[in-house]
Formats: C-alpha cells, sequence, structure tokens
C-alpha cells in the first residue's frame, strides 16, 4: 500500500509539472522540452511499477518491462539540458539522436517480451515477486553498460558545468549565469545519487543472479525523491529549469527624441513640482511608478541623463531644498535638523554625509544666513 501511494504521488506530481515547465519555459523551449522528456521517463519508471501493484497489470503488463532501457536516455538527456540552460549559441541537431541508439537497441532485444500472452506476464510477475526471476547473459552485459553510459555522460555534464564557471560571464542575464551553474551543481548531485543507486542494485542483484522487487523500489524511490526536488525547485524559483537567455537591460529605451524627453520632463515635474523627495521613503521602485518605466529604466534614465546614481540624485534635490528653505524667514523658528527631516531625510547622520557630499562642507560650517541658528 505504501509503494503504490508513493507510486501514485510521484506520478501526480510529474503530470502536474510537465506541462506546467512545457507553458512558462517557452522563451527557452529547448531546456523546458529536455526537463519534460526526463520527468516523462521518470513518470514511465514509476508507472511500470505502479502496474505491477494494482489492477493494471490485467490490461498493460507491458509497462512493467518498458523502462528497463530508459537508462540509456538520462544521460544524453541530462548532458544536453545542461548545455541548453547555460550556452546561449546551443541548438538541437539531428546528428544528437544518435545518442539515443543504444536504447532503441535494448528496445529491439526485448520486442519478444513485449509480444508475450497474459500468461507468461502473470508467469513472469509473479516469479519477479518471489525473487526468482533469473538475470539473462544479455542483461548482464547491458546493464553494466548502462550503468557505464550514464557515469559518462555525468562526467561530460560536469565538466561541461565546471568550463561554465571558468567562462567570463559579461551577459547580464535575468536568470544569473552562477544561478544556472549552482541548479545544475545540485541537478548533478541528484542524478549521481541516482547513479551510484543503480550501480549499488545492479551489484547486488549479479552477486544473487536473481532480481529482487526491492531493488526496483528503491530505484523508484531515488527518481521519486528527483522528481520532488525538481518541484521544489519550480515553487522556489519558477524561471530556473529553463532559463532563458533574455538581458536584464535588453528592456531598456534609448532615451532619446520626445519619448525620452518626456520621461525626463515627467521625472523632473516629480521631483521639481511635486517634490517627491520630501518623502522620506522614497525608493526607486515607487519613483519608477511615478515615471512610467521599470526599476532598471529609470535607474539607467538617471544615470545615462544626470550622470548620477539614484540616491545622489534624490539626495541633491534634498540639499537643494534644505539650502532654500534656510535661507527662507519662513523656516527661521526649525533647527537645521529640523529642516533636514522636513526635506526628506531620515536620519541626522544621512543629511551630513549628503550634504558634505554634494556641497563640500558640513551643514555647521555652511554659512547660509546671517542669523543665529540652533546647531545641530
Amino acid at each position: 500500500m505504501i509503494w503504490t501511494t508513493l507510486f501514485t504521488l510521484s506520478i501526480a506530481q510529474c503530470i502536474f509539472l510537465i506541462p506546467l515547465i512545457l507553458i512558462r519555459g517557452a522563451k527557452n523551449s529547448l531546456a523546458s522540452k529536455l526537463m519534460s522528456a526526463m520527468l516523462v521517463l521518470m513518470l514511465f519508471t514509476n508507472f511500470g511499477y505502479l502496474v505491477i501493484r494494482t489492477e493494471l497489470l490485467n490490461y498493460v503488463p507491458q509497462f512493467f518491462v518498458l523502462p528497463s532501457g530508459m537508462m540509456f536516455l538520462f544521460g544524453p538527456l541530462f548532458y544536453f539540458y545542461s548545455r541548453s540552460v547555460i550556452d546561449p549559441s546551443f541548438r538541437w541537431e539531428k546528428i544528437y539522436w544518435l545518442h539515443f541508439i543504444p536504447y532503441f537497441i535494448q528496445l529491439l532485444i526485448n520486442i519478444p517480451i513485449f509480444k508475450a500472452d497474459t500468461q507468461s506476464w502473470h508467469w513472469l510477475i509473479s516469479t519477479f515477486f518471489a525473487g526468482n526471476l533469473s538475470i539473462r547473459l544479455i542483461e548482464k552485459i547491458i546493464l553494466p553498460v548502462q550503468n557505464a553510459q550514464l557515469f559518462i555522460y555525468l562526467l561530460f555534464t560536469f565538466h561541461w558545468i565546471t568550463k561554465a564557471k571558468n567562462l567570463p560571464h559579461n551577459p547580464q542575464y535575468i536568470i544569473s549565469v552562477s544561478a544556472r551553474i549552482k541548479w545544475l551543481t545540485k541537478l548533478t548531485i541528484c542524478f549521481s545519487v541516482f547513479f551510484a543507486t543503480v550501480f549499488s542494485l545492479y551489484l547486488f542483484i549479479l552477486i544473487h543472479g536473481k532480481y529482487n522487487s526491492i531493488t526496483n523500489y528503491i530505484y523508484t524511490l531515488v527518481t521519486s525523491g528527483i522528481i520532488y526536488f525538481i518541484a521544489y525547485k519550480l515553487v522556489l524559483n519558477p524561471e530556473i529549469i529553463s532559463p532563458d537567455f533574455t538581458r536584464k537591460y535588453q528592456a531598456y529605451m534609448q532615451f532619446a527624441g520626445e519619448e525620452g524627453d518626456r520621461y525626463i520632463n515627467k521625472l523632473k515635474a516629480l521631483m521639481n513640482e511635486n517634490k517627491l523627495f520630501t518623502n522620506p521613503d522614497l525608493k526607486l521602485a515607487l519613483l519608477s511608478r511615478e515615471v512610467g518605466l521599470t526599476p532598471h529604466q529609470l535607474s539607467k534614465l538617471i544615470n545615462e541623463k544626470f550622470a548620477k546614481s539614484f540616491n545622489d540624485y534624490v539626495n541633491e534635490h534634498r540639499v537643494n531644498e534644505f539650502i532654500l528653505r534656510v535661507n527662507d524667514s519662513k523656516y527661521q523658528s526649525f533647527t537645521i535638523y529640523g529642516i533636514a527631516l522636513d526635506v526628506g531625510f531620515n536620519s541626522k547622520s544621512s543629511f551630513n554625509t549628503a550634504f558634505k557630499k554634494i556641497t563640500g562642507k558640513t551643514p555647521s560650517d555652511y554659512k547660509i544666513i546671517s542669523t543665529d541658528r540652533n546647531v545641530i
């Protein structure tokens, strides 16, 4: 009952994940398809073991044997997936299908088993559960080849990830290269655990000379763990599974012409007329919404047109407003610090730092008016 529940939950998780990944990862469709293909393999694997635990055995017993050759598919799929996540120039080529020939060879070898009648299937599965199903000679050859092939592809993938770490990461993608490498490293660890499990199980059945149903359950337990790990990462960071190669600043416009002037005039009006800078909680995100740009775009606009950072731009307006007010008789009853708070500074230290940076003097040294005034 426990195993049946586990198989069912992992299958349901796969059915949920596959369309979600394909839809969300449309901008990197190759990565989405390769990840979905790996999930389909795990789905078939778990479904194969679900079949022999339920009444489905009477309808589709072939699914029990179908996953046996899928080990040949995990390695190349994972390797190509890692390429599609990091390399923006990577494209699928027809020649890559040659990597999957071993799987189709094993599929051909298993054709006689697929053609077996219902009685033969029941005998095969009952013998398997009894622990009396012997390993065929062909399987003694194929299983170590499967393990060796997966190990080689894991080495290729590890080499590719290591190579990517040492490359200069100039393009500033929305999902950074370092984040992609971190994700692939964790996934490599998952498949390395998968390989170690499969290799250990192979040695176990080779020593005993017969299949054991427990080994198949352990195999499925590991694939289920990978499924849930992928689901967890999808919830935590939906873009990391199939990250595209859109750059952070790709959406930036060139602030020139009438459209550029419109945003600049809007920004100046908000600062000079509406005096938005007097809001001590003014942040880049808030001002960008008022201007009608993204935070990145507004930051670029201020940097290009005023040669300042956002903080320096806002603080300059606050200091200029402070100087105007401190010379205004209307504010004679205010202390220097009181005016500083009124123009948007939220602490004495931030005011002093900004004032000296912009004027070259401290507020107390700056002789703004001749009238005596309280010192901070």
